[in-house]
């Protein structure tokens, strides 16, 4: 398929907690007035916040009511749906996996996050994600409308041999929906996306969290952001919840591989 040069990209921002059903309600609501868009990009555990064991007991297949959600929403905007992440059971694992929406409601393509974050935060609390999750052991690409799209999730972006590898395939725009932390956000975030834009010349679509975990006390970053592939914050969405809508431009990512071609300097 050749690649259609301009993508409307809705970036959501949510505040997710215990009931399930209230989050896609307020989801439902938040979507419904987004207007016309080619894809709604959803955060990291955007259907559910809570402890270790929500997650399990949340945990469902990709033939799931939650994908089956998912899939109404993209009928309903003739959109593609980016969940940016459900908990995913599989023979004896459950996999924090970020899964891809075609316009007709179909799997398009499904990641399983590689990294699992673990590490004591300010509250002095330690969140252990093997000790929920099985590691994803796959990078997926995946095209969308012609556009060479990298799969990530949340503690992916600190590893940016995974962006380079997709880099090296073609990649043209990266998705890493994510539930960043407050205290790590504020230093780390906005770097670490703008790296992995400029050091790829990729555009960045990154939607996250806000607001606090109700079981946990821990507070998410928000600052959900889309960059272009010279670095610049083309949206950004910083408190609370909501959407924004931004077109992409492939001429702009071929001008700043023209401008800067540093991808064809490489010499590893």
């Amino acid at each position: 398929m050749s690649t259609t040069h301009h993508l409307r990209v809705t970036l959501v921002q949510t505040s997710a907690g215990l009931d399930m059903q209230a989050n896609l309600s307020q989801l439902k609501h938040l979507i419904s007035r987004i207007g016309t868009t080619d894809v709604i990009a959803l955060p990291e555990v955007f259907a559910l916040r809570g402890s270790e064991q929500d997650y399990r007991n949340s945990a469902q297949s990709l033939n799931g009511p939650l994908v089956t959600f998912m899939a109404s929403i993209a009928h309903r905007h003739n959109a593609w749906v980016l969940a940016g992440s459900i908990m995913e059971t599989a023979g004896q694992g459950i996999y924090n996996t970020s899964v891809l929406v075609n316009r007709r409601g179909e799997v398009h393509a499904s990641y399983r996050k590689m990294h699992l974050f673990e590490a004591e935060i300010e509250t002095g609390q330690v969140i252990r994600e093997s000790d929920t999750y099985t590691a994803g052991d796959s990078p997926v690409m995946t095209e969308l409308d012609g556009w060479q799209c990298g799969l990530a999730i949340c503690y992916d972006v600190r590893f940016p041999e995974l962006f380079r590898l997709y880099s090296a395939r073609g990649a043209q725009l990266f998705f890493i929906p994510a539930n960043f932390t407050q205290r790590t956000g504020k230093d780390h975030w906005e770097v670490l996306l703008r790296a992995r834009a400029i050091e790829n010349q990729c555009f960045v679509v990154a939607p996250n969290q806000c607001g606090m975990n109700p079981h946990t006390r821990v507070e998410s970053y928000g600052n959900s952001m889309i960059i272009g592939p010279w670095g610049d914050i083309l949206a950004r969405i910083e408190e609370g919840e909501g959407a924004v809508t931004v077109t992409l431009d492939i001429h702009q990512l071929d001008q700043t591989r023209r401008r800067i071609p540093a991808l064809t300097h490489r010499r590893l």
